[in-house]
């Protein structure tokens, strides 16, 4: 009994490393190998300890661990809240896939292992194992996406609609995690859950396109006024050199008028007069 509840925490500690592994990936690996250790000892403690008292909402207890930690390292509100809900929603997804399709393949459920030492392993082996895998490759994937620039943009502007639409999802995934478990829902009824479940994820994909389009567009908009204002600014300047060229124009008219005048009167006084008077204050009014 000993060996089986040990197992059991193995297997548990072992999912919770794969879930923070995925969050830090996502989170542009703001967390280090060491904070990633404590996070998951923090949450494989706590979860051991509060899963009788609250059941699934332990994972409530896990994402704020991972929170924590991710604040600590200085993440941004946001990625430190969407990085943990979007490794459990990866979590529930791939496993129910695999789950499905090892059992319709090959004939082999869960709940067909007990919880001794060989079930325990055999459990770790034949689920854990590709759970991780594929879980890591698509936190992969997801970091690709999250951080090309026109998703961190859509991200800092639209933070908080992202946060309540991962929420949301994260809630309609709770009932029905529950609901399976509370009300027992046939095994015909089970089957529909991996396409709920892929629904769920690419509707956040298509809200979270929209969001990228609609920021997308007000960038453009906001880059066609810059534009639109830096056109007026230079239209502006173009009339001022206009108006300055022809005043510059009009002056070296009645300049050079004057100065053959002067010149035809052979008088150097007024020449010289006209020139410390007129001339000079012209130079140092263009310069």
């Amino acid at each position: 009994m000993t060996y089986s509840i040990v197992m059991l925490i193995v297997a548990g500690t072992l999912q919770l490393l794969g879930m923070a592994i995925v969050a830090n990936i996502i989170a542009n690996k703001v967390l280090r190998k060491r904070d990633i250790a404590i996070a998951t000892l923090f949450m494989t403690i706590g979860g051991t300890l509060f899963l009788n008292s609250m059941q699934y909402f332990t994972i409530i207890y896990t994402v704020g661990v991972l929170f924590v930690f991710m604040k600590w390292r200085k993440a941004g509100w946001v990625i430190s809240l969407v990085a943990p809900m979007l490794s459990f929603l990866l979590a529930v997804v791939v496993d129910y896939i695999l789950s499905w399709i090892v059992g319709k393949v090959f004939g082999v459920y869960a709940s067909d292992y007990d919880s001794s030492i060989l079930g325990v392993t055999l459990t770790i082996l034949v689920f854990l194992l590709p759970f991780f895998m594929c879980a890591y490759l698509l936190g992969l994937v997801i970091h690709r996406i999250l951080y090309r620039q026109s998703t961190t943009d859509v991200l800092t502007r639209n933070g908080f609609v992202v946060v309540i639409l991962m929420l949301m999802t994260s809630i309609i995934t709770y009932l029905l995690i529950s609901a399976e478990n509370v009300l027992g829902f046939p095994e015909q009824l089970l089957t529909v859950y991996p396409i709920l479940f892929i629904t769920f994820f690419l509707i956040i994909c298509i809200v979270f396109l929209i969001i990228n389009k609609i920021g997308q567009e007000r960038e453009k908009m906001k880059k066609r006024e810059m534009e639109m204002a830096q056109l007026r600014d230079y239209t502006v300047r173009l009339e001022e050199m206009y108006a300055d060229m022809n005043m510059f124009r009009h002056d070296y008219i009645n300049i050079l008028a004057s100065l053959h005048g002067y010149i035809e009167q052979g008088d150097p006084e007024l020449l010289e007069t006209y020139f410390e008077e007129v001339i000079k204050p012209l130079k140092q009014k263009f310069n």
